[in-house]
């Protein structure tokens, strides 16, 4: 962290992270122009450089502001006595959520670093990454699916759930990311498999048991 950046205004700092974050979040490393961030924060660029001296200083010091920002979050509302696997993935997005009240694009950001080939900011920024995503599945991992006991089918139901967040995610992107109504999305996503999930059981335990006697000729 660049311990004279946050000496600025509150409001400043601010202004200069959301600019980075959408700029990223929008274009990747690579294509991230630092100009759009002057026009969008109104911040000369020779101040940008004075800070954090390189689009990859950059890059990395916003990187693990928003992992340390989100596990702050994450920590702050997820219950970890909580065991049921829809009831913890909501959470965790409502987590998300709350950090992009101040910062929209924070997730969006950290969605879009997992697909960064850029050596030089990925060798810096992977540990990071490691520890938030390890943190986050960890919550998941040994969450309790009411009525599937078969794991290959639990395992698919998780990745349905991964595709569909990340889905909703990368649409929001180009609507003008609202971090709110991503979660409203994704929270109504996962009542409706979970539902769906409760009638296929509910369902099932009510089929008749059909005999194994042999019909009488």
């Amino acid at each position: 962290m660049n311990e004279k950046f946050f000496d600025l205004p509150r409001e400043k700092q601010d202004r200069m992270i959301n600019g980075a974050l959408e700029v990223f979040a929008k274009n990747g490393f690579k294509h991230a122009s630092t100009d759009d961030m002057v026009k969008a924060v109104g911040v000369s660029k020779g101040l940008w450089f004075h800070y954090f001296g390189s689009k990859a200083g950059l890059y990395i010091f916003v990187y693990e502001y928003s992992v340390k920002y989100m596990l702050l979050e994450i920590s702050a509302v997820v219950d970890e006595r909580e065991n049921d696997f829809f009831e913890l993935a909501r959470q965790v997005e409502l987590a998300k959520s709350r950090a992009g009240k101040n910062y929209p694009f924070m997730n969006v950001f950290l969605e879009e670093s997992a697909r960064e080939t850029e050596a030089d900011v990925l060798a810096q920024t992977q540990e990071s990454g490691r520890i938030l995503q390890e943190k986050i599945a960890g919550f998941l991992k040994n969450a309790e699916m009411k009525g599937v006991e078969d794991k290959a089918r639990r395992d698919k139901i998780k990745k349905m759930v991964d595709h569909t967040i990340k889905g909703i995610v990368k649409e929001q992107l180009y609507e003008g990311y609202d971090s709110e109504a991503a979660y409203k999305e994704i929270k109504e996503c996962l009542d409706v498999l979970k539902e769906m999930i409760a009638d296929s059981t509910a369902a099932k335990e009510e089929e008749p048991i059909s005999s194994s006697k042999p019909a009488a000729s």
